[in-house]
């Protein structure tokens, strides 16, 4: 067995979730209003609490930009909104693109399991 593979894909993991922890988060509310370039794309994204003390949710897109994903999280055409506590509008994002589908759902799932986020339970 080639354990080095693993390890490669892990590390590209590491990389991407210390990209994307590492990025400047803005209020959902902003993310929808302003529509930032960052978030016109598909991607992984990270929601969390409004003093950004804990990530509550980790969501990729599947067809849609993560601007569009998150109107529908804020709309209530998914669960998320009612999972939340406080308003979501004041909640925070950061985003990391990943074109490839793929790509988007086995990086999603690996942030679910190392961050382990309470609205994704």
């Amino acid at each position: 067995m080639k354990v080095e593979k693993y390890f490669a894909q892990i590390s590209e993991f590491r990389t991407q979730l210390c990209e994307l922890l590492s990025k400047d988060a803005l209020r959902l509310y902003d993310v929808i209003g302003k529509k930032p370039i960052q978030f016109n794309v598909q991607g992984v994204y990270v929601i969390s609490t409004p003093d950004d003390r804990e990530i509550v949710y980790v969501g990729k897109t599947r067809t849609s930009s993560i601007i569009e994903r998150l109107s529908d999280h804020r709309s209530g055409r998914s669960d998320l909104k009612g999972m939340l506590k406080q308003e979501i509008d004041r909640h925070l994002v950061r985003c990391v693109e990943i074109a490839n589908p793929l790509k988007r759902t086995y990086f999603e799932f690996f942030l679910i399991g190392i961050l382990q986020p309470p609205c994704n339970e």
